[in-house]
This record gives C-alpha cells, sequence and structure tokens, in this order.
C-alpha cells in the first residue's frame, strides 16, 4: 500500500533540492512499488501545488517544474547531502527512473486533460447530406425530403432512397438510355460533413465525398457523356455503345474537373480535384483512362491501380496505394506517411471544421495508421495525440493542433 504521507515529505524534500541519498533511494523504491497507483501521481500532485504554486497556472508549467528538477546544477552537481561516495554513478542510473516515473505523470495528466477537452467539446462524424439542384433552378435539400420521386424530367424519373442515394431511372418505351441533342443540366452538390451517392440515367454510379459536386445532364448528348467535377468522387462508368447496342463504338464519358479532363469507355475510377489544391489525383481501380491535363501537352494512360499526380504543368503516373484512395468511400481513414496538413484538410471537410496550427513546422509532421471515419473526431483524435508528435484542444468548432 502506498504511504502517501511519506511519498509527500520525499518529494517536498526533492523538490527543495534537501533530499539525502537515502531519502532518494527510499523514493525510488515507493515509485517502484506504486505501480500506477493513483496516490503517488495525487502526491506529485500536491507537491507541485505547495512549491511556487502561484507562480504557476497550467500543467506545462507542472511539466517544467519536476523536469527542471531532474535537470537542475543541484541535482546534477550536488548539494552538500549529495556529495558522498558514489552518488553521481547512483543519481544517473536513478534520473531515469524519476524521469520514467514523471513521463508517466505528465503523459496521465495531459491525457485525462485531452479527455475532459474532447468530452465537452466532442463533434459528430459527416453522413449522407446533399442538395439537388434541378434544370428549372429548384433546389432540394435532400436530407429534408422524403424518400421516393422527387422529379420528372426529360422521360427521366428522380428518386430519392433511404440509404443516402439518388436514382435517376429512364421512364421510356424501352427502358434504355437515348441520347439528346439538347442538354438540360442537374448539379448534386455536398457540403462539409456530408457524402452521397448518385445513380446517373445511363446507369453508371457516382459517390460524392465531403465538399463536393457533380454537374451533369439530365440525358447525355449523342456524341459524349460529359460532367464536371468539383471536389473528390469514385466512378463506376457504365458501357453505352453509340447504336443502343452491345456492340460498336462505345459513348465515351468524360469528367472535367478544374485543371484537367479524364476521358473512360467503361471503368471504375475515383478522381481528387479540389478546387484551390496544388495537387489533382486520378486512381484506376479496373479499366483504362486517359487523363488530359489542361497545361499538359500529351494525355496520359493510366492501367489498373495506377494514379496520375497532377502539379502545374507535370502529371506523374506511377503505382498507386488503392486503399488510402479509396478509403473515404469505404468509410475509413488511411493515413500512410500522411502529412499532418493534408490530414486535417480531411478531417475540416468531413467533421465541418475549422484547423490551425500553433506551429506550420506541424503540418509536415507525417503519420500512420487507420481508423474509421464514422467515429467522433475525439477518436481520431487520440489516435494522432497517441503518437506523442501532437496534441490537440477542440475550441467549438475549431481544432488547434499544438506540440
Amino acid at each position: 500500500m502506498v504511504n502517501k504521507k511519506r511519498i509527500n515529505i520525499l518529494l517536498q524534500q526533492f523538490a527543495d533540492g534537501e533530499i539525502s541519498r537515502a531519502a532518494y533511494e527510499e523514493l525510488i523504491v515507493h515509485f517502484k512499488l506504486a505501480g500506477n497507483d493513483d496516490e503517488i501521481f495525487k502526491a506529485m500532485d500536491e507537491v507541485w501545488r505547495n512549491t511556487n504554486a502561484d507562480e504557476l497556472d497550467s500543467q506545462v508549467d507542472e511539466v517544467k517544474f519536476y523536469q527542471g528538477l531532474v535537470n537542475s546544477k543541484a541535482f546534477k552537481k550536488g548539494k552538500a547531502a549529495y556529495r558522498l561516495n558514489g552518488w553521481m554513478r547512483y543519481a544517473a542510473a536513478a534520473a531515469a527512473v524519476v524521469i520514467l516515473y514523471f513521463g508517466i505523470y505528465f503523459y496521465r495528466n495531459q491525457k485525462n486533460s485531452n479527455e475532459n477537452n474532447f468530452a465537452k467539446h466532442d463533434i459528430l462524424p459527416g453522413g449522407n447530406k446533399a442538395t439537388l439542384t434541378l434544370a428549372d433552378g429548384r433546389v432540394i435539400d435532400l436530407n429534408h425530403v422524403n424518400n421516393g420521386e422527387l422529379a420528372y424530367q426529360s422521360g427521366i424519373s428522380i428518386h430519392k432512397t433511404g440509404n443516402g442515394q439518388l436514382i435517376y431511372s429512364i421512364k421510356s418505351k424501352n427502358n434504355q438510355h437515348s441520347p439528346v441533342d439538347e442538354l438540360t443540366y442537374n448539379t448534386i452538390a455536398t457540403p462539409r460533413a456530408g457524402q452521397y451517392q448518385v445513380n446517373l440515367p445511363d446507369g453508371s454510379r457516382v459517390w460524392l465525398n465531403s465538399e463536393s459536386s457533380i454537374k451533369f445532364p439530365v440525358q447525355f448528348s449523342k456524341a459524349e457523356r460529359r460532367v464536371e467535377l468539383s471536389g473528390e468522387a469514385y466512378f463506376e462508368v457504365a458501357k453505352v455503345y453509340k447504336n443502343l447496342k452491345s456492340s460498336g463504338d462505345r459513348l465515351p464519358f468524360l469528367v472535367s474537373s478544374e485543371n484537367q479532363t479524364v476521358e473512360v469507355l467503361g471503368t471504375h475510377f475515383n478522381v481528387n480535384a479540389y478546387p484551390g489544391e496544388r495537387v489533382t489525383r486520378t486512381t484506376l481501380l479496373e479499366g483504362a483512362v486517359k487523363v488530359f491535363a489542361d497545361k499538359v501537352h500529351s494525355p496520359s494512360y493510366l492501367k489498373p491501380n495506377q494514379q496520375a499526380v497532377l502539379i502545374g504543368r507535370t502529371i506523374v503516373v506511377s503505382t498507386a496505394d488503392v486503399e488510402e484512395a479509396m478509403a473515404w468511400k469505404n468509410g475509413l481513414f488511411i493515413f500512410n506517411k500522411q502529412s499532418l496538413g493534408d490530414i486535417m484538410k480531411q478531417v475540416e471537410r468531413w467533421y465541418n471544421v475549422d484547423v490551425v496550427f500553433s506551429d506550420e513546422a506541424l503540418k509536415q509532421e507525417e503519420f500512420n495508421g487507420t481508423t474509421s471515419r464514422f467515429k467522433n473526431i475525439s477518436q481520431l483524435l487520440e489516435v494522432l495525440e497517441s503518437t506523442g508528435s501532437v496534441h490537440f484542444k477542440i475550441e467549438g468548432r475549431r481544432i488547434v493542433a499544438m506540440k
């Protein structure tokens, strides 16, 4: 059993710089016997508060206080009580025990403080949220309408299902996609903390990530199927033939974004093209695609499991980390040597928060890990904090990242 009163006395002697070798050895024994007993941690806290507590006002100060004692000249060089034969050799070894124990104490206090902060200000993950803008200008908030048919346009019925999905169904005689000459457009957009799936009238399926939008014709033209993307989306493109038969030339499918156009015939791929971002990424899972960059003369061709990265006038094709590229669609965060700056951009979009860094250098810290996108933000931040490289504080919808 921990003798809290005795530990208090020994810790106070340590804090005052008056501890003898015998007392110091006794303190080490108490540390070893106590394990993770809360009483010894409470004793450390009391000693800190009794020593210049009026000048110290945070746990950071408490950390500095104990670290300062271990690193002090009195500890290293020794007062009269320290100058015993072999003391310095013993002190050097024992110091490691003290520092380790104080490290556990600091970690517990910091962790408890962060848990309290997280519990008070936790933020829920995103979900199925989107708005649909019809060709006539009407805007439908998909979160606040009942499931079922929402509209009927140019022979196309638009249905909302109960699982975050919008389905465009052809209502013509043969229920086949019939290209048209004059195009009318719809736009589906997700806000921060939103995602949605839309089944296009040609049978292609699109999954939208948070803070993204796609503009598409209610019925495609006779020459091509072209959509406009802002943000990130995963596409499963249906094979459609120009003559409406299952043979001959296929009707190309094109995805235009801020700096590039991706052309496919029938394939599965992901495009990450957020406005203002320096990098645009196209990742191919199945089939084949051509990537036309606005400022690059010739297109790049992708095979399955390859990724095209566009930066300015340069496009680089390499082997893709498909799991990481598709993590968002599969309900995950996957970080493979990913910078904290890039990670927190995803956090901002998915949790609808703003992230600030107390030190810009933190943005370059790299992390590895996997966690669900459907956990509260506190659980994600705790995963990142467990590395010891960063700490977070939640202030409303503002996240502060600090060392």
